[in-house]
C-alpha cells in the first residue's frame, strides 16, 4: 500500500496564493476561538449569578448536545441550499441573540430558562462547523488538500488553546458578564466577514438533489466506504478516550502532580499545543498506517504520565502526548476531506462530528464513575490501542490501497476542471444535478 504524498515542500505558500482562502481561514479561526470562549465564561457567569454547579454544567451540556443531534440534518440541508452564506450568518447572530438571553436571564429568571435559551446557542451551530470543513476542498484544491488540512487541524488546535485562556483573563480582569460580551462582539464581526466574503460559497459543481438524499448518501457513505468508516470508528474511539480525561485530568493533577484540579487547564493546552507541532513535525503523507502508529504511540506515552510527580513534569509529558497525536489528528481531516463523496461532503463531516461529540460525552460520563485517575489513563491507553488497531488491520490497508489508486486516477481531472465531482457520482449510479434546477 503507498500513502499519500507528504505535503510538498512550497504547497502553504501555494494556499496563500489561493484565491479567497488566506481570509476564510482566518474568518473561521476568529469563529472557532471565540465560540470556545463560552465553556469558560458562560459557565463562570452562570456560577458568579447562580451559585449552581448543576446548572452551570447543564448550561454547558445546552450549548453542545443540541448541535450534536441536528448535525445529520444541518449538513445535508448544507449540501443541498444555494446560498450557504445565509445559513452561516444566520447561525452566528442566533448565537449573538442566545448569549444576550443568558446574560439578561442567569440570575434574574427561573434557573430552567438559562439552559432553555442555550439552546438557541448550539442547534444551528452545524450550518456553521459543516459549512467550514466541507469548503475546505474547494478553496484549496485537491493538489493542495493535504497542506489545507493540516492548517484546519492546527486551527480547531489553537482554538481549544486561546479560546478559553482569552476567556478566563477577561474574566478575571473584567469579569464574566463582560466576557461574554466580548464573545457576542466577536461573533457580530464574524458574522459581517462572512457576509462579505464569496469564499464561503465555495462548493462542488454538484450538489445532492434533496435533503432526504444527502442525508442518506451522507450516511451510507460514512458506512460502507472502507476508509471512511475506519477513520470515524477509530476518531470516535480517540474521542471517547480524550472524553474520559474531562474528569481524569483534573484527579490526575490532585493525585499524581500534587497541583490543585484548576491545573487540568495547563494540560489540556499541552495536548493542543503538542498536536500542533506534531503536525508539522511529522511531515509524512495521511495515511491510516500512520495514524494507526500515531494512536499506538500516543497510547504507550500516557503511560509515562503516572511517572510525574510536578506540575511541570506532567505538562512536559502530555506534550510530547500530544506531538504524538498530531498525525492522527491531521490525517482523519485530510482522510476524511478526501474520502467523503464531494456532493454530500457537508452531511458526511457534520455526522463525523455529531459522533465524535457523542463519543466525548459518553466518555466524560463514564469518566466521571471511574474513581481513580490511574484507571482512566489506563482506559485511555487501551482504547487508543484499539483505534490504532482498526487502521492498520488488513482490511483497512486494503481498502486504503484502493481509495490511494482512486486518487491518483481523478485528481488530474480535478486540477483540470473540477470533475471529480461528476466522477464520484457516475460510481454510485446518481445523475448530475442540473444548475438551475431548485434545490
Amino acid at each position: 500500500m503507498d500513502p499519500m504524498p507528504a505535503i510538498a515542500p512550497g504547497a502553504y505558500r501555494g494556499l496563500l496564493r489561493r484565491p479567497g482562502y488566506p481570509s476564510f481561514v482566518l474568518t473561521v479561526s476568529l469563529s472557532r476561538v471565540a465560540g470556545s470562549m463560552f465553556n469558560t465564561a458562560g459557565v463562570l457567569l452562570v456560577l458568579q449569578r447562580t451559585h449552581s454547579g448543576a446548572l452551570a454544567g447543564l448550561t454547558a451540556a445546552a450549548t453542545v448536545i443540541p448541535g450534536v443531534l441536528s448535525g445529520p440534518l444541518l449538513g445535508a440541508w448544507i449540501d443541498v441550499a444555494r446560498r450557504r452564506r445565509t445559513l452561516i450568518v444566520t447561525d452566528q447572530l442566533l448565537s449573538v441573540v442566545a448569549l444576550a438571553a443568558i446574560l439578561l436571564l442567569a440570575g434574574h429568571a427561573p434557573g430552567w430558562t438559562v439552559p432553555a435559551v442555550a439552546t438557541l446557542y448550539s442547534v444551528t451551530r452545524p450550518l456553521s462547523s459543516g459549512s467550514f470543513t466541507s469548503g475546505l476542498a474547494e478553496l484549496a484544491g485537491m493538489e493542495l488538500l493535504d497542506a489545507a488540512s493540516a492548517i484546519e487541524a492546527t486551527s480547531l488546535n489553537l482554538a481549544v488553546v486561546i479560546g478559553p485562556v482569552l476567556a478566563a483573563i477577561l474574566s478575571g480582569v473584567v469579569g464574566p458578564g463582560p466576557t461574554v460580551e466580548v464573545q457576542m462582539g466577536l461573533t457580530l464581526a464574524v458574522a459581517a466577514l462572512i457576509a462579505g466574503n464569496a469564499a464561503f460559497e465555495a462548493r462542488p459543481p454538484q450538489r445532492a438533489e434533496s435533503l432526504r438524499g444527502a442525508v442518506r448518501a451522507g450516511v451510507l457513505a460514512l458506512t460502507r466506504q472502507p476508509v471512511l468508516r475506519t477513520i470515524t470508528l477509530s476518531s470516535v474511539l480517540a474521542a471517547f478516550g480524550w472524553g474520559l480525561m474531562f474528569v481524569g485530568f483534573p484527579r490526575y493533577a490532585v493525585a499524581y502532580l500534587h497541583a490543585p484540579a484548576h491545573a487540568s487547564g495547563y494540560l489540556w493546552a499541552a495536548v493542543a499545543g503538542g498536536s500542533i507541532v506534531g503536525t508539522f513535525a511529522f511531515r509524512g503523507g495521511a495515511s491510516l498506517a500512520r495514524s494507526g502508529a500515531s494512536y499506538l504511540a500516543l497510547g504507550l506515552s500516557a503511560l509515562l504520565w503516572l511517572l510525574a510527580g510536578s506540575l511541570a513534569a506532567g505538562v512536559a509529558l502530555i506534550t510530547v502526548t500530544g506531538v504524538l497525536e498530531g498525525p492522527a489528528y491531521s490525517g482523519s481531516v485530510t482522510l476524511r476531506q478526501r474520502s467523503a463523496p464531494p456532493e454530500v461532503r457537508g452531511q458526511v463531516l457534520t455526522t463525523f462530528t455529531s459522533l465524535t461529540g457523542l463519543a466525548i460525552s459518553a466518555g466524560a460520563a463514564v469518566g466521571g464513575l471511574v474513581a481513580s485517575s490511574r484507571s482512566l489513563v489506563l482506559i485511555l491507553v487501551v482504547i487508543n490501542i484499539l483505534a490504532a488497531a482498526l487502521c492498520i488491520s488488513r482490511r483497512s490497508a486494503a481498502a486504503e490501497g484502493g481509495l490511494h489508486r482512486t486518487d491518483r486516477g481523478t485528481q488530474n481531472v480535478h486540477l483540470m476542471d473540477r470533475g471529480t465531482q461528476d466522477v464520484h457520482l457516475m460510481d454510485r449510479g446518481t445523475r448530475p444535478l442540473n444548475p438551475d434546477e431548485p434545490a
